[in-house]
């Protein structure tokens, strides 16, 4: 057991010294929470009432919902909402500094209190990129609705030849 408590903390460091921090997919940055915590990926996300599934191959790269950034951040407080967001700053928060040490288990939702004003902080900045998702998509449901109507009416107009 101490080997892979050194082997998780040499992760951890060279994770520093090579600049994880600045990925740019937050499902990236949920993996690797659980790599620094030493943590299998599949209990990570049990224990997170979250699918693994969700955090690989092309679903890694769809969004991830602000009830899941709000889980993951109540159930580690040593992990900074800024980070885990939008990849600035150090993973941990500086002012749990002593919490580097190695989790063994998942603590509970009420085992580490919460920063209410960073978590707010946090999740205002995924319900505005949501938003910005969502008139995205308005734009393009509108854009397809309209193709669709073109295409029937050149559907019409050659059945009536």
């Amino acid at each position: 057991m101490p080997f892979l408590k050194i082997l998780i903390n040499l992760v951890y460091i060279l994770s520093k010294l090579i600049n994880i921090n600045t990925m740019s997919n937050i499902k990236e940055r949920v993996l690797l929470i659980a790599e620094s915590k030493g943590i299998h990926k599949v209990e990570f996300f049990k224990g997170l009432g979250l699918s693994y599934a969700n955090f690989k191959g092309v679903q890694k790269n769809s969004a991830l919902g602000s009830d899941a950034i709000a889980t993951i951040l109540s159930s580690y407080a040593d992990i900074s909402p800024e980070w885990l967001i939008s990849g600035a700053g150090e993973m941990r928060r500086e002012d749990n500094q002593e919490l580097h040490e190695v989790a063994i288990t998942l603590p509970s939702k009420i085992d580490k209190p919460v920063d209410n004003g960073s978590l707010a902080a946090a999740l205002e900045k995924v319900i505005n990129a949501q938003q910005a998702t969502i008139q995205s998509q308005e734009i393009t449901i509108a854009a397809l609705t309209a193709r669709i109507d073109q295409l029937e009416k050149k559907k019409k107009s050659k059945k009536k030849r």
